[in-house]
């Protein structure tokens, strides 16, 4: 039996990549000669038994032992002695895998593989193992289970040709419709301008026999030669966002997407009390929902009086004992219209009478320094830091927990801390569990993010006030009183809304409960997955209709797809977003940074990584993919779109910018990565 073949276009036992470079040179373009170990070899020395159907603890174990016994079974006889004759003419070789599961359409299996380049003669044979031993990696296994393929299928040949030098090298890629603009990546060296021309024109002249093709090229002198030739699979084009099916075109430009305040989808139930509050109230913006996702414009019609920046602490004040008042008659499970009306008495006040004064205050302010102490300006945040609000005491009671010594002492933390802020939630949504209910979600790292200290906001105003006018001071102590006041404001209405909005909730998990009571529900979360008007009338005694709980599934699976499908970012500053080369698709999710041997990403977090693997890549289950490296045809990308998994690659600083736990949108049909909230 030979083990040894000649490359040819048509020979099925060497796998595709052998093929391709007798295919190139048959189409008259320069490649290395060399020769393919044919599959016979791995069958002769690899493992018998058959292969994993899934990647579990026992398959890793068995696919390790596999590896290992074939890196050292015996050659078959003759082997050795053929492939030394054949390695005599050069000093270094390249050896390469062309497996069946790689180099087709769907299944390039980019990198997944092991090559190796400037191999030298004597080490040949190891890298011819450890090529086919890759076949056995958990990555490779994982990769073809999840395309269908059997693992290991044959051929599994290995390509062998002399080491190719060069002054450049890298990939390029050109599809049927667009010949003059091909994609070409210099991964290493200069591409020379000459040597660009005849890359370009090797394109065009593939791409009219092969189709959608990518290539391998190393540059020698002004000539490229072509290492590998495989079909190319290109990023989707973008897809309409569906949202905008549900507004008018006109609208689109005055519709912006509140990725700051309500980054992520809401739930029906949620939806409605938008819907409501923006009948009944006036907060000087409409609202609208839009794909399940909250969208603000310009509100054009007559607001509330307003009320001065002097007033707005009584008006704050008033508010509260007010709030106060009702709250304690509703109790722990209000009637569900009670606790409506509560709400909607609440946000008019808040945010179209309250927080205007709040922000004229600090407009104010700034408005000042620009016109006195132009220089002072980026000093504004540190001037209104340190302000004693309910954040400032947030921060202490979460400090409380950060410093818990044992169990003991931080149950009694976090009761001081619920005490106070168990009726927030992480977000904008009465969907949401409260920290109440679920004071897991109080990590030890709960509100580490400080504002300056209150000495920090004196002395700054200390520096700024030396360089005022004395005739101006006066003004300046009463504008940066006002402003530290209304800055402390601002934080106590979100707390006081918050309360309002548990209250909410309470009331609607009372709904929820009945109707599970009744076997109307099969869960009392469902109730927040129902649109309000339906739950109002359930609330005042309607019979639950025989669709309920189906109805209740439908608003949870369209609330899941609207996480996977969150509107293209509108704009984004540099110290939220970074930049890369996109794949295709939108992704919305928590960071999970990659860490060496750290915790691998479930379904719906986004990894974001320095480098990945292409060996890794096959094991992710992660809603998207952010390399700090890497190019458009490089193996995380060229995995990534197989998948029709979103990932932004050469996006350098995302492992600095980004934290666990950010939530982030990951726009792969612009190449951006935002982070929201």
């Amino acid at each position: 039996m030979s083990f040894f073949a000649d490359l040819h276009g048509t020979d099925a036992r060497l796998g595709g990549k052998a093929r391709s470079l007798a295919r190139l040179s048959a189409a008259g373009l320069a490649t290395p000669s060399g020769f393919a170990i044919a599959d016979e070899l791995f069958r002769a020395i690899g493992p018998s038994p058959s292969l994993p159907e899934r990647i579990d603890d026992a398959a890793l174990g068995a696919l390790d032992r596999a590896r290992a016994d074939l890196m050292a079974v015996p050659f078959p006889a003759g082997f050795s002695e053929e492939l030394a004759r054949r390695l005599a003419q050069d000093a270094l070789w390249s050896v390469r895998s062309s497996f069946a599961n790689e180099d087709v359409a769907g299944g390039l299996g980019a990198g997944v593989y092991e090559s190796r380049v400037a191999v030298p003669a004597d080490e040949v044979e190891t890298a011819i193992r450890q090529v086919l031993a890759s076949a056995l990696s958990a990555g490779a296994v994982a990769y073809a289970l999840a395309h269908g393929l059997r693992p290991a299928a044959p051929p599994l040949s290995v390509l062998v040709h002399p080491y190719v030098r060069g002054e450049a090298e890298g990939g390029a890629a050109c599809v049927p419709g667009h010949p003059d603009d091909p994609i070409i990546q210099v991964r290493a060296g200069t591409l020379a301008a000459a040597a660009a021309t005849r890359l370009r024109d090797a394109l065009r002249m593939l791409v009219q026999t092969q189709g959608a093709i990518e290539v391998e090229w190393v540059v020698q002198g002004e000539n490229p030669v072509f290492l590998q030739m495989r079909p190319y699979q290109p990023p989707p084009a973008p897809a309409p966002w569906r949202g905008w099916d549900e507004a008018a075109d006109q609208a689109r430009a005055c519709w912006q997407w509140d990725q700051a305040h309500n980054p992520l989808p809401l739930s029906p139930v949620h939806a409605g009390l938008i819907a409501l509050v923006d009948q009944r109230c006036r907060i000087g913006v409409r609202q609208r929902v839009l794909g399940q996702y909250l969208f603000y414009a310009p509100d054009e019609r007559p607001g509330p009086s307003p009320v001065s920046v002097e007033d707005a602490p009584a008006r704050f004040a008033a508010l509260r004992t007010e709030v106060e008042s009702r709250l304690a008659a509703l109790g722990d499970e209000p009637v569900l219209e009670e606790a409506l009306d509560l709400f909607l008495a609440v946000e008019e006040p808040i945010f179209g009478i309250i927080q205007p004064a709040l922000r004229r205050a600090r407009v104010d302010l700034a408005e000042f320094l620009r016109r006195e102490v132009p220089s002072a300006v980026p000093a504004l945040g540190p001037l209104l830091g340190g302000v004693e609000s309910m954040s400032s005491e947030r921060r202490r009671r979460a400090a409380e927990l950060q410093a818990a010594k044992d169990a003991a002492d931080r149950g009694r933390a976090q009761d001081r801390y619920l005490e106070l802020f168990g009726d927030e939630t992480p977000v904008w949504d009465v969907a949401v569990p409260t920290r109440r209910e679920a004071p897991e979600t109080l990590c030890s790292g709960e509100d580490d993010r400080r504002d300056a200290p209150a000495a920090q906001g004196e002395q700054t105003a200390e520096r700024v006030e030396k360089q005022i006018v004395p005739a101006r001071r006066e003004e300046w102590h009463r504008l940066l009183r006002l402003a530290r006041q209304a800055a402390g404001l601002g934080e106590d209405d979100d707390w006081l809304y918050a309360r309002v909005q548990a209250a909410l909730r309470r009331a609607l998990l009372r709904l929820g409960k009945n109707l599970n009571q009744i076997g109307a529900l099969s869960d009392v979360g469902g109730v927040f997955f129902l649109p309000l008007p339906l739950a109002r009338s359930l609330a005042a005694g309607a019979l639950p209709p025989a669709h309920l709980q189906e109805q209740a599934a439908a608003g949870r699976r369209a609330w899941e797809a609207a996480c996977r499908d969150p509107p293209p970012p509108q704009a984004a500053l540099d110290t939220v977003s970074v930049r890369g080369v996109g794949t295709g698709g939108r992704a919305l999710g928590r960071v999970v940074l990659h860490r060496p041997g750290g915790t691998c990403p479930v379904p719906g977090q986004i990894l974001v990584a320095a480098t990945l693997l292409p060996s890794e890549l096959p094991l992710l289950v992660a809603a998207a993919l952010v390399t700090e490296t890497g190019g458009p045809l490089d193996h995380v990308a060229t995995q990534a779109r197989e998948r029709g998994l979103p990932a932004v690659v050469g996006a350098a600083g995302a492992c600095r910018l980004f934290h666990d736990g950010d939530l982030v949108l990951v726009d792969a049909d612009r190449g951006l990565v935002v982070r929201l909230g």
